[in-house]
């Protein structure tokens, strides 16, 4: 048993440090070659920032666990709001209010509601993955065309801001990003089935917690390290942005392999959290109110509740009708 956590442990390291590896590296090459920084930051860094979250979803589904990418996806969204938001806003206070944040939130919010709507519909046909893929291309180039304030500036991220390393430098940070996220995704869903099946608990589960909380990990550091730094009005921006690349990016290409049928206790509970998460966020954005210390504190204590619901549902079998007990 514990060479199947260590596995999983293991994948997520490989999953954060690679991810890391390849933004930097990405990002150095395409500068080096002429690409502008706002190109680098919006599709680069948001595509690199979400490949943990990618790399996970395609292995899962391949190795025919779609429930545990779908649970991923969904864990991390839910993550990426209760714990992402709620610990750095425990340090200092979370601004709502900054350039381009307010589109970024409400694309967000519809790809959260297209989720919601389609995926216990229709399931995640290769239809839906084009859409998915094909709203996030139009979002990326929309956001290069007119970007956020009228100020293309404001789309530099802080990866592309400093001078980039030079050419071996970027050639290391490129090879250790492509062999590491396979590596460690085909670690983590290893690791993350065999629990499951050690445990005799359902994939999704591991995929809502322990994968998900995992992927979450390089939001969380961006999240903190902004928090320490002051860069308050960051935050909430690189949590839309993620959220958004996870259910455009990771679940439109994994719908391209599809058709994967929604696991149906997501419909009974995750979906209700996931949409009440994405709904707190859009509110405080409209209404321009911070995100303080004791919502923060709220927001630890909604992702209690949460992860007890998934024992209520996933490890005892009941369902709303009955007492959590």
């Amino acid at each position: 048993m514990l060479i199947y956590f260590s596995m999983l442990i293991a994948g997520l390291v490989f999953l954060v440090l690679a991810g890391d590896f390849l933004v930097r590296g990405a990002v150095a090459a395409a500068l080096k070659l002429g690409v502008s920084r706002i190109l680098a930051s919006v599709v680069i860094v948001g595509f690199g920032t979400s490949a943990p979250e990618m790399l996970v979803a395609i292995e899962a589904t391949l190795d025919g666990s779609p429930g545990l990418a779908m649970g991923n996806i969904v864990g991390s969204n839910i993550a990426n709001v209760l714990l992402v938001l709620g610990v750095p806003a425990l340090i200092y206070p979370l601004s709502t209010v900054g350039v381009g944040l307010t589109r970024s939130v409400i694309i967000t919010m519809l790809a959260t509601l297209a989720w919601l709507i389609l995926t216990p519909t229709t399931g995640l046909t290769t239809l839906v993955g084009i859409c998915f893929i094909g709203f996030l291309v139009v979002y990326v180039v929309g956001s290069l065309l007119v970007p956020p304030g009228g100020n293309a500036d404001e789309l530099i991220a802080d990866e592309v801001a400093a001078p980039p390393p030079g050419w071996l430098k970027t050639a290391f940070f490129i090879v250790l990003g492509i062999v590491g996220l396979p590596l460690g995704s085909h670690l983590a869903i290893t690791g993350a089935i065999a629990i499951s099946n050690e445990f005799n608990i359902q994939s999704e589960l591991v995929g809502l917690t322990l994968l998900a909380v995992g992927t979450s990990l390089p939001e969380l550091s961006a999240s903190l390290a902004a928090a320490f730094r002051r860069e308050e009005d960051v935050v909430l921006g690189n949590v839309a942005g993620s959220m958004m690349f996870n259910i455009l990016g990771a679940g439109g290409i994994i719908a391209l392999f599809g058709p994967l049928a929604l696991p149906p206790v997501f419909g009974e509970f995750d979906h209700w959290f996931m949409a009440l998460t994405m709904l707190f966020v859009l509110v405080y954005v409209l209404i321009r109110k911070p995100i303080g210390r004791l919502t923060g504190i709220l927001l630890l204590v909604a992702y209690a509740v949460y992860l007890y619901g998934l024992y209520h549902f996933y490890v005892l079998g009941l369902g709303w009708s009955d007492p959590w007990i």
